[in-house]
């Protein structure tokens, strides 16, 4: 072989290799360095220009979830896949033809998904969004069809939450979930579900959904059982009056607590606010209707700031479940007790997420249980534990544990990393 054909090919295998290396090389999250952070709801067809996709990545965004592109047709959604490239974020495309195919009728798949596939920033294919258990072995069969034509992609689905209902689930709710691993095998495992609650009347007490925390055990659990990430969505704005908009504490409760349960990615309802649709309203996204940037672009873009700091590193950690510190979750049949080398908690509430790494070396993310009040945890630890290394607000550091205790310092919704080093 001549020199000049040997660099070549060089060229041609480090290509290949770095093909290799695309977002979901595999279920562990190997070699992913960035956290996955989305959103739902993209700029209206009309607003899909550069400066738009500029401010989208300025805002810590790293992934767009087509949302009405399609309205714009094909030139609107390779608009959308040029100006994700130039500000360096990926897309999953929406095509609602896709979504609606019957399984005599998959063989129109490939011009659908072809067209896009190779386009540097495409990630993959809305598939459904909160699909019956009905819905199971239609979508297994369009992945497996899917997978010829776009082999690096994300067949994208998205599930109910506990409040499905039980037509919708074919079951209980770890039931509709258990039987959408074993004939989707997804290779993230998304679900929604929104904690934050108009606050009634004659109660002035800030209130979350009853099963806010049961969801995420159930999503953790299983996702850790399947050995595969999980994402969620983070509740932005007011809808249907019987959600209430967040403040920016419960925007940061609402990240630090998915983390604590062991998210391998975040996802914002809504980044462009909707119009009303179908029976349902709502209060202003990240963007409003008129495309002003609303007070939470500004906590988003704080907040995504501090998650890729520490996301990367909780991308290559082991959930070992949670302990829930001064008041216990409701629905959770056995929450988390312990956690070597923590011997007692004392002080303020606190969710505080267990994590082991490759060599068994453990690790938490304490979390604030209050969005409202500040918080001061202490926890006692084995006297072999002579540091700590830890994250906070971004900065990183290491403290000499003294007599056996270590104190956590929370504002409200605020969460910080420990590794314990012995």
């Amino acid at each position: 072989m001549s020199r000049r054909f040997l660099a070549s090919f060089s060229v041609i295998i480090v290509l290949v290799v770095l093909a290799a290396m695309f977002f979901y090389k595999d279920k562990n999250n190997e070699g992913q360095t960035e956290f996955p952070i989305g959103l739902w709801v993209t700029p209206p067809v009309e607003q899909i220009t550069l400066e738009r996709y500029r401010e989208i990545k300025d805002a810590g965004i790293t992934f767009i979830t087509g949302f009405r592109e399609w309205e714009g047709g094909e030139e609107a959604i390779r608009r959308s896949l040029d100006y994700a490239e130039a500000n360096d974020l990926k897309v999953l495309v929406r095509d609602p033809r896709l979504n609606k195919l019957g399984m005599d009728q998959l063989d129109q798949m490939k011009g659908m998904v072809t067209l896009y596939a190779n386009h540097p920033a495409y990630m993959g294919h809305v598939f459904y969004d909160e699909p019956s258990s009905r819905d199971f072995e239609r979508l297994a069969a369009m992945k497996q069809e899917y997978s010829k034509y776009a082999p690096n992609g994300l067949a994208y689905v998205n599930l109910f939450a506990t409040y499905a209902s039980l037509e919708q689930k074919g079951g209980t709710s770890t039931e509709y979930v258990q039987d959408y691993l074993r004939q989707f095998d997804p290779q993230v495992l998304s679900y929604d579900h929104y904690p934050f609650l108009t606050k009634a009347a004659d109660d002035e007490s800030a209130v979350i959904t009853e099963d806010y925390f049961y969801n995420l055990e159930l999503i953790r659990s299983e996702a850790v059982k399947h050995n595969i990430p999980f994402w969620l969505f983070i509740q932005t704005l007011s809808f249907n009056q019987t959600h209430r908009d967040p403040t920016e504490e419960e925007l940061r409760w609402q990240v630090y607590t998915s983390l604590a349960y062991g998210a391998k990615g975040i996802q914002y309802f809504t980044y462009w606010t909707p119009e009303p649709s179908g029976g349902e309203t709502f209060g202003e996204g990240i963007i409003d209707r008129a495309g002003k940037q609303t007070r939470h672009y500004g906590e988003v873009q704080r907040l995504n700031r501090e998650v890729q700091a520490i996301g990367s590193k909780l991308m290559h950690l082991k959930s070992e479940g949670v302990i829930h510190y001064g008041a216990e979750p409701p629905l959770i049949a056995e929450p988390k007790k312990s956690f070597e080398p923590i011997v007692s908690i004392a002080g303020d509430p606190a969710i505080i997420g267990c994590f082991s790494d490759d060599n068994g070396r453990q690790s938490i993310l304490a979390v604030n249980a209050s969005f409202a009040q500040h918080a001061v945890t202490t926890l006692t630890v084995e006297s072999s534990v002579k540091r700590i290394s830890w994250w906070k607000n971004g900065e990183w550091g290491e403290s000499k544990v003294e007599n056996g205790e270590v104190k956590l310092d929370l504002a409200p919704g605020q969460g910080t990393w420990v590794d314990f080093e012995k």
